[in-house]
């Protein structure tokens, strides 16, 4: 009963979080600092449905690669060297080697980030206009088109986006490729062989997307391997920060670091500013 009630009032909270956040927005459009000004701009054209013509005909591009995803019938094999789910006590043994199953490819794309989310990530290319993008967590692709179009949009840009299971993976190229994304690759590989060689091959990394390893242990050794290869000034976004109570430990671990200058905790995205240039010490919170 509990459970069936949170999923009827999610919606409900999720448009008042969202219009009360219009509201808490200056802080970030009035700051002085531009890349949180470009954050606040991006979340504020997000919430306010603010999407330019060019823009409009990616989404709807890309939202119809999900909806054929969503409606595809095929199975197929997966490795998910994750957590798994929230209530899931994978051990650390368990997510290194993987773990196999059969599945429909329609289950796996359910995973993808929202249209909203995806929107946000998109809008964050736009305003920040990065040079080098790493995506941990392929899944189907959508959010790695996102982050790719707004690339493109951009005319400057590259992603690589890294995928544990080497049959989502091929999907999530095939979704950059069905596109003409070819500012985007795929890296197949469990995160802990595949991470490192990336990174050093995309450095200065100035845009890191962590979605793919929902574990504290893991979130916290990825970031620590992540800033030795980032820009002077990086912004590293993590999702699902309230997935499980050690998502949560990881992010409160990481906003407090001394090597974060600047924090944002939107709930379930939470966005940090590394680098030289940041001397200040920020933290912002805006439930969404």
């Amino acid at each position: 009963m509990k459970e069936i009630l949170n999923r009827f009032l999610t919606k409900p909270v999720q448009m008042f979080r969202r219009h009360k956040a219009k509201t808490a927005l200056t802080q970030f459009t009035s700051h002085k600092h531009p890349k949180i000004n470009a954050l606040g701009d991006a979340l504020h054209e997000s919430l306010n449905h603010t999407i330019y013509t060019e823009e409009q005909n990616w989404i709807k591009s890309i939202e119809q690669r999900r909806s054929n995803l969503l409606h595809s019938k095929e199975e197929i094999a997966q490795i998910d060297y994750g957590a798994g789910e929230s209530r899931s006590n994978r051990t650390k043994e368990e997510m290194r080697n993987g773990v196999r199953s059969v599945t429909l490819v329609a289950n796996v794309c359910k995973f993808s980030k929202s249209p909203f989310w995806a929107t946000f990530l998109f809008k964050m290319i736009r305003k920040l206009e990065p040079t080098s993008c790493v995506e941990l967590g392929s899944c189907v692709g959508v959010s790695a088109s996102y982050l790719s179009a707004a690339l493109k949009i951009n005319g400057k840009g590259n992603l690589l986006s890294l995928e544990g299971s080497p049959e989502i993976a091929k999907i999530a190229q095939e979704t950059l490729d069905k596109l003409d994304l070819h500012n985007g690759s795929v890296i197949v590989g469990p995160f802990h062989e595949t991470l490192e060689g990336v990174l050093e091959s995309a450095k200065p990394v100035d845009f890191f997307f962590n979605d793919g390893h929902h574990d504290h242990f893991a979130v916290i050794q990825y970031f620590n391997e992540s800033l030795p290869y980032l820009a002077d000034e990086a912004v590293i976004v993590f999702d699902d920060i309230s997935y499980s109570p050690g998502m949560r430990k990881a992010w409160t671990q990481i906003e407090d670091d001394e090597r974060v200058s600047v924090s944002i905790d939107l709930q379930t995205v939470g966005i940090v500013l590394v680098g030289k240039n940041l001397a200040t010490k920020e933290k912002f919170r805006i439930p969404l």
